[in-house]
């Protein structure tokens, strides 16, 4: 079958199953390997009305969180961006990392979100959001077949400003070990290539198709197709909702696509040399060493092309 080209950078697997949110979660292991830029631009592309209303919402929240930050009101500012935030993962729950199950974890990932975005009103230091700011104000556009495009040299100005202006935010989040949680569950990685590919498919439509594909490339935002042999599946049933889910067999976890739960579907695996059963770590990685003979296992067996 034909499939897009992700490999699991912990357990080696490829990605074999459909997906509908951006992010790539391993089937064989569970965890996260990528984002895919069109799987995010399909979301946002999907209801022009919902994405319309999305827009809506966050130009107030903008004008409110602008008033509040100027006013200093730390407490209005810090509701304005949970409810932003709330908003904004119930609007489109395909943007919420997998790694975030519904409940106790979601409610702390949206309050950590309001924390930072509060703990850093007073920072001084505005020279990257400036660039930033100023490299946004200097698009240069221009006219062609009735259309309106954006230089793509003032626009890759803009996203590199941008860029920087992101890291400068995570060094803040990232190296604060208030925020650990962010580290567990929406890693650092991960989220810089969201927030690229969301700002992306904001401005993808002002730019000529051999631009798209030069930017794209650039920042490792298209993918490619690699023909793979169909794995054999099996039925699962989620241990929180109950729901039955197809995984491939050998799968060691499956994160359920209804309630985010991450179901265990595997503690142990055979040496293939000498047949003895070997209790997988806490934080196993692709390889492990039999505990009886000390050959080197893969722990998701090759069941896949």
């Amino acid at each position: 079958m034909k499939v897009k080209k992700f490999d699991c950078h912990h357990c080696g697997a490829p990605k074999v199953d459909s997906y509908t949110n951006p992010y790539i979660v391993c089937d064989y292991c569970g965890y996260m390997i990528d984002v895919d830029y069109a799987a995010g631009l399909q979301v946002w592309n999907h209801s022009e009305e919902h994405t319309n209303a999305y827009m809506q919402f966050k130009q107030n929240f903008t004008v409110n969180s602008a008033k509040y930050l100027k006013e200093m009101n730390k407490e209005a500012y810090w509701l304005e961006h949970y409810n932003f935030w709330n908003y904004y993962y119930t609007h489109f729950p395909e943007y919420l990392p997998p790694s975030i199950p519904k409940g106790e974890k979601y409610e702390l990932f949206i309050k950590s979100a309001a924390d930072m975005a509060a703990d850093t009103m007073n920072y001084s230091d505005t020279k990257k959001s400036d660039a930033y700011n100023n490299a946004y104000k200097s698009l240069e556009y221009y006219q062609k077949n009735g259309k309106s495009y954006v230089t793509y040299e003032s626009f890759l100005k803009m996203i590199k400003a941008y860029m920087e202006f992101l890291e400068q935010g995570f060094r803040i989040v990232y190296d604060n070990p208030n925020y650990e949680i962010m580290n567990e569950i929406f890693p650092e990685k991960f989220q810089l290539k969201m927030k690229l590919s969301q700002i992306a498919q904001t401005w993808i439509p002002y730019l000529e198709e051999n631009f798209i594909d030069q930017f794209l490339t650039l920042y490792q935002l298209k993918q490619e197709y690699v023909e793979i042999e169909e794995p054999l599946r099996q039925q699962v049933v989620c241990e929180d909702c109950k729901k039955e889910l197809t995984v491939p067999a050998g799968a060691l976890v499956c994160i359920c696509e209804h309630c985010r739960h991450q179901n265990i579907l595997k503690k142990t695996t055979h040496c293939h040399d000498c047949g003895c059963e070997n209790e997988l770590p806490k934080n196993w990685a692709n390889m492990i060493t039999c505990i009886a003979c000390g050959t080197q296992l893969r722990v998701v067996q090759p069941l896949f092309g």
